[in-house]
């Protein structure tokens, strides 16, 4: 945990959650003081947050999955907000993008003398970030993090101090949570971060996504055999072409043609947002599916549950909501 309150390390069991056609982001992050706190999200942005921490991430998760099973994700359904009102809906803190300060603070540590010649530099890291948010499978921190910094151990960077990796990993885990915040937000305002250069002679500057889709490819590559169904599709080669021109390690030489001049570049990056959204809606379903089978073997009710207007078990004749499901009656 960073000295900073607003930066908090999320536990990997954080998630997405769908039940009667609505969706409920689980945000599970440290409190600094060896605790777990527990905030769920709904599509509205309101935050609900448990008021006491949890020993542990799996209880916290626990608590939620519970919550929703007995007493329904509408529970944890706010109210939609108010667009008659001047000021903009507050993000909840587990899902709070960079700002940009903080955005060129993470762009300098990338280039400094900490990190190696292969770490991955802020377009290239967030085209990576956005495959592993978009994808078929939830990956951990262990199995991506490491691939920012470059192929080999070596390349891992020289921080200062303790405190200091802590806070860019934060800032790393932030900029993926905006991520996955946007595109369930509205895939189609989707924005990518990319480059502009400037060219001699030319009187403009020019949108370049090359190191973006390199950086995608790079998550793709990650779990590669996944993205299968995907790469089936009768419409792949459509949906991903100006991300694969852009950022493939190997293309023929008609396909090299097409990325020569800073014009091709830009036509072909301009059109990255809308494959983004198409990705992500293709894999969406499935993402849910296995989230929907993870929960259903992480928990599972012991007993039956109870309806409050069924007998109660006791044997006292009363109706369970009028005896031990009455807050007041203890047996």
């Amino acid at each position: 945990m960073t000295d900073d309150d607003n930066h908090p390390i999320h536990s990997t069991l954080t998630q997405s959650l769908t039940r009667n056609g609505k969706t409920v982001r689980i945000g599970i992050y440290q409190d600094g003081k060896g605790g777990w706190i527990l905030e769920v999200v709904d599509e509205y942005w309101n935050s609900t947050v448990w008021d006491d921490p949890f020993s542990s991430d799996r209880d916290a998760l626990d608590e939620a999955l519970r919550t929703i099973e007995e007493d329904g994700i509408e529970s944890l359904i706010g109210a939609p907000p108010d667009f008659t009102s001047t000021s903009p809906p507050t993000l909840p803190q587990a899902m709070t993008p960079l700002s940009e300060e903080e955005m060129d603070e993470l762009d300098s540590f990338l280039m400094s003398d900490a990190t190696s010649d292969e770490t991955m530099l802020l377009d290239c890291l967030d085209g990576y970030l956005t495959a592993i948010a978009i994808g078929p499978v939830t990956l951990k921190p262990s199995e991506w993090l490491p691939r920012v910094w470059g192929p080999t151990t070596r390349d891992e960077p020289a921080f200062d101090t303790i405190e200091q990796a802590e806070r860019i990993t934060v800032l790393i885990m932030r900029q993926l949570n905006g991520i996955i915040g946007s595109l369930q937000h509205n895939p189609d305002a989707f924005e990518p971060v990319f480059n502009t250069y400037a060219y001699p002679d030319s009187p403009q500057d020019y949108l370049d996504g090359e190191m973006w889709a390199y950086g995608f490819m790079t998550g793709i590559n990650l779990k590669r055999p996944s993205w299968k169904g995907f790469f089936d599709e009768p419409n792949s080669q459509e949906v991903l072409r100006p991300i694969y021109l852009l950022g493939a390690d190997e293309v023929t030489t008609d396909e090299e043609a097409l990325t020569q001049t800073p014009e091709q570049r830009e036509k072909l990056s301009e059109q990255i947002p809308a494959s983004v959204a198409s990705i992500y809606r293709y894999w969406l379903p499935y993402r849910l599916a296995m989230a929907e089978r993870t929960i259903a073997t992480t928990y599972q009710r012991e007993h039956p549950k109870i309806g409050r207007n069924d007998s109660c078990p006791c044997g006292s004749g009363k109706k369970f909501k009028k005896c031990c499901g009455s807050a007041t009656v203890l047996h």
